[in-house]
């Protein structure tokens, strides 16, 4: 687990690497929580709680309430795979949490709650979070 210091480093680099780009991919460990690119995101604010970085974007129309995207315990930042776009990635998180959806790692396994149901996932390799376009 990072330090609260580490946290705010990360959210200060995610800050300057990806503030007002466009993503319209956000994948929980390979998971998809939303259609790809379905929408178009902007992230707009980063914000450290304990051990908690949350995102906050807004649809790149600026139209809507924001949406915050919750990550507990982050690390590993990097680009995201060529295969998904341009964006960024997180290697290991904690917990994810997207307005219905949410993932956490529960005895080696991925353990993945969304509004059609939930169930236990063999820990893929894909970094834990993904927002690309």
């Amino acid at each position: 687990m990072e330090s609260k210091p580490d946290l705010y480093a990360l959210a200060d680099e995610i800050r300057r690497l990806f503030i007002g780009h466009p993503f319209g991919i956000v994948q929980f460990w390979g998971w998809a929580q939303v259609p790809a690119n379905d929408q178009s995101y902007l992230l707009v604010s980063t914000h450290v709680e304990e051990d908690r970085l949350d995102l906050v974007f807004v649809h790149e129309s600026h139209t809507g309430l924001p949406g915050i995207l919750s990550i507990w315990s982050p690390a590993g930042l990097e680009e995201a795979p060529a295969d998904r776009g341009v964006g960024i990635a997180l290697r290991q998180a904690a917990r994810l949490r997207l307005d219905g959806g949410e993932a956490w790692i529960e005895d080696g396994k991925l353990h993945l709650k969304m509004p059609r149901g939930e169930g236990l996932w063999p820990l893929p390799e894909a970094p834990a979070l993904i927002l690309a376009r």
